[in-house]
């Protein structure tokens, strides 16, 4: 893929709350059902269920199925997927992902595989690149990201927040 490194860069300079934003259409388009975002919206903000913003609901075959997502800027650690496998177990989920808008590291991808109780997976910046190209989600038509697109989802992350937090001051 030519314009990945592009897409990582775009994400990586994206606020968090605009990183969920797509993490939850990519996942939504990807076959994970609705995506709900569980109330972090900025980094300084702490993480519910266990440090997971968001989670999907959903049915397979009939059954139910959840799935808790942890949204990070910053490279995969094995703390971090320790720390996952915790959130799992806790919140009784079927399996939760760590997405990162980094690439994984080759120690970490090795450790991956010892997560068998709790399954862990990880969708790193390359493979989110990947599924943002794939789905054309923020894509111009040759390819390359839509700057336009991750400006405006900037502003509509910006009015949410005050949205939410005049709200929040109202109630």
């Amino acid at each position: 893929m030519t314009h990945q490194k592009e897409f990582q860069g775009a994400l990586t300079s994206s606020s968090l709350h605009v990183q969920l934003m797509l993490v939850a259409k990519v996942l939504t388009r990807s076959g994970f059902g609705d995506i709900q975002l569980l109330g972090r919206r900025l980094k300084a903000q702490k993480s519910r269920v266990g440090g997971c913003e968001l989670m999907c609901h959903t049915s397979l075959g009939g059954l139910p199925f959840k799935v808790i997502i942890k949204v990070i800027n910053d490279g995969v650690r094995t703390r971090m997927l320790d720390e996952m496998a915790g959130a799992i177990d806790r919140t009784k989920s079927d399996f939760g992902i760590v997405v990162s808008t980094e690439d994984l590291s080759p120690r970490v991808a090795r450790n991956r595989s010892r997560y068998q109780k709790s399954r862990v997976e990880v969708i790193d910046g390359k493979a989110l690149s990947s599924l943002l190209m794939r789905f054309k989600i923020g894509t111009r038509p040759n390819g390359t990201p839509d700057y336009a697109y991750f400006s405006k989802l900037e502003t509509q992350s910006d009015n949410i927040r005050k949205f939410l937090s005049h709200a929040a001051l109202s109630r």
